[in-house]
């Protein structure tokens, strides 16, 4: 039984999730954080810099509920957290393309790798915990 694998997938994908406010939260107004921007090379001179804001911080809001609820899927064996955990992972890929600046350079890094390996897994087959608990 490999439950705990499982849940520590679950955690990872929770905890990337939950790093996603870093960039809705400043492009929102909630908070400020230092060396960070969320100006968009490309929102921002089509949309104006409010509305590329707005657009900016909803791409980076998007991932942190998504990812949340396919941690939360994972961990109870439901399962669709893959597609979930899919959706999120290609939606945070455009957001760090459109607003690179708006996390640190080596959290950009990592949300990077944790966004390809989750898009990994579900081509080459992730497991599900039920899966997990078998071998």
């Amino acid at each position: 039984m490999n439950i705990p694998l499982g849940l520590a997938g679950a955690a990872v994908l929770g905890a990337h999730g939950i790093g996603h406010v870093l960039g809705w939260l400043p492009a929102w107004g909630l908070a400020t954080f230092e060396k960070v921007s969320t100006r968009s090379w490309a929102l921002d001179p089509l949309l104006g810099d409010r509305l590329g804001a707005t657009v900016a911080g909803a791409l980076y809001a998007a991932p942190t509920l998504g990812f949340l609820v396919a941690a939360g899927a994972l961990a109870t064996g439901l399962p669709w957290w893959r597609e979930v955990a899919v959706a999120s992972a290609i939606t945070s890929l455009v957001a760090s393309a459109l607003v690179p600046a708006a996390l640190p350079t080596s959290s950009l890094a990592g949300s990077t790798v944790v966004n390809l390996a989750v898009l990994g897994l579900a081509v080459w087959g992730a497991p599900t915990l039920a899966g997990l608990a078998q071998r």
